[in-house]
């Protein structure tokens, strides 16, 4: 369409397009590398880049091209039926704000507690912004390239940082801390989620040189998610992995992208134990030799991914020839869901069990991770017992509406005898807060935030599990979104993976928009 055949509104919302690129292109290479004052001061620094990039986004696209646009429209464009992750997201934002209302500290709630931030305009910004990407995404393959820079460029920085290589100076080294994205544990949830996007990227790349790239690029940020260190790494690409399995068992060709890819996987995972183990073991920079991650190393568990994939392309190959049973394929992955679910219910009545009476357990009293005692999870034990505790004690409307964001550490100071374990455990410093997003949810903003919080998730699961055998966007956002969750019950929200999980779902979430445009 011609310029001057354009109306107003087309041209406004055009501009709103071009915004929404610059900023997830700013988003995606600047904020991953920013930094000052080395690890010193990153998460604030990181926070403040987000909070300056997200403010004039909101105010330049939100408040100048989308009221312009809709006042052209005379509010058309507002008029159709939101989809059912958008009406979550807004009862989010709208239960947020009542939350501040009645906040114990507004000025906590406003700001948010710690290094984070993750008060009231944090999630004004989060939401707001995605809001904004649902509404101006196109897809250009830009914002692309600006994702694979930002993640491939940590993930290298990952990697030599593990051998003492600082490329770039971040002043005091902490074993705990890596690459410019600061503490393992906020590391693993942002690469978690590029790895799911990539390998969406993958999977529905067409070219085969762009494919390869893509899973290259991919395997380096693999390689650098295994070095940093972090446990929770596991259970974050196990869950990746299992749904992808899911969505590509419904095509022949989805699943032969499948096991190339984790064909990939393994001979990165392998690779890692080469560098880690047998060329760099001296001088490499472990922030435990002996946890999980260092020990399925150590068992080759790459070896066994590699053979695994083999087996399924095989059997892919001696199939070639019969039709592809997708409805007799997906019962078979009801029923592999089912048998994990009865598991996972096994695991947690075992660990009650373990933990209780350990008398009664028999041989499942020796299982480390069944005793759920204070230093389960590096802690998380004690952080959870004491988030519940003080959950319980709030007043029955603080339970609903929650004390105020970042109120978390306030409210175990408020119960001496949960600080005093706090303390004993942390040795005088402050946990602020609860390594979990839903629990510390509930204290925060309570029952109704939780809940939409959960619904945002949860609806937006459903949804893109429903298109992501057909829709590239929808599958990279549902793999980056099944990351972020697993990582959520071992975490807490920050700019460069929270903002991120609501990008992913935003940007595929615009797609069905367009389609009913």
């Amino acid at each position: 369409m011609r310029q001057k055949d354009k109306t107003t509104a087309q041209v406004i919302h055009e501009y709103g397009e071009l915004l929404t690129k610059y900023y997830l292109v700013v988003m995606f290479v600047v904020l991953p590398l920013y930094f000052q004052n080395g690890y010193s001061d990153i998460a604030n620094s990181k926070y403040i880049l987000y909070r300056l990039v997200s403010t004039a986004f909101l105010i330049i696209t939100g408040l100048v091209c989308f009221l312009v646009e809709t006042a052209c429209e005379k509010t058309q464009n507002v008029r159709k039926k939101p989809i059912l992750p958008i009406i979550f997201v807004t009862a989010h934002l709208i239960f947020n704000l009542l939350t501040w209302v009645f906040a114990v500290d507004h000025k906590i709630a406003w700001r948010g507690n710690g290094s984070w931030h993750m008060g009231l305009l944090s999630q004004i910004l989060f939401l707001g912004s995605m809001l904004l990407v649902y509404y101006y995404y196109s897809d250009k393959y830009l914002i692309w390239i600006a994702a694979a820079i930002g993640a491939v460029l940590t993930g290298i920085l990952t990697i030599l940082n593990r051998i003492d290589i600082y490329p770039i100076d971040m002043g005091n080294k902490y074993p705990g801390f890596i690459s410019t994205l600061g503490q393992t544990n906020w590391a693993t949830i942002y690469t978690v989620m590029l790895i799911g996007a990539g390998i969406g990227l993958f999977v529905y790349e067409e070219k085969p040189l762009f494919r390869y790239i893509i899973l290259v690029l991919n395997c380096v940020v693999i390689a650098g998610a295994w070095m940093a260190g972090s446990d929770t790494f596991l259970p974050a690409m196990f869950f990746e992995l299992f749904i992808m399995f899911g969505i590509c068992l419904k095509k022949r060709e989805l699943m032969k992208r499948f096991s190339e890819f984790l064909l990939a996987f393994g001979i990165a995972t392998e690779f890692v134990y080469v560098f880690v183990f047998v060329l760099f073991h001296d001088r490499f920079v472990f922030v435990d030799e002996q946890d999980a991650v260092n020990t399925l190393l150590k068992m080759h568990i790459g070896l066994i991914i590699i053979v695994g994939s083999l087996i399924i392309l095989g059997i892919m190959q001696l199939t070639k020839n019969k039709e592809w049973n997708k409805k007799l394929l997906e019962i078979a992955f009801r029923v592999l869901v089912c048998l994990m679910l009865i598991a996972l219910a096994v695991t947690v009545v075992l660990m009650v069990v373990v933990t209780t009476t350990p008398e009664k357990a028999g041989a499942f009293a020796n299982i480390r991770m069944l005793n759920f005692d204070d230093d389960w999870g590096t802690h998380r034990g004690l952080n959870w017992k004491c988030s519940i505790a003080g959950f319980i004690r709030m007043s029955p409307i603080r339970k609903v509406i929650g004390m105020g964001q970042g109120y978390f550490n306030p409210l175990m100071q408020s119960f001496p005898d949960l600080q005093a374990r706090l303390e004993a455990m942390y040795e005088g410093f402050a946990l602020m807060v609860a390594h979990n997003e839903y629990l510390n949810m509930l204290i925060e903003n309570g029952i109704l935030g939780c809940l939409t919080y959960i619904g945002v998730l949860v609806s937006s699961f459903a949804l893109l599990w429903k298109r992501a055998d057909k829709h590239r966007l929808s599958l990279m956002a549902l793999l980056s979104l099944s990351g972020y969750i697993a990582c959520s019950f071992f975490f807490f929200q920050h700019v460069y993976a929270t903002s991120f999980m609501y990008i992913f779902i935003a940007i595929a979430l615009s797609e069905i928009r367009g389609e009913k445009a």
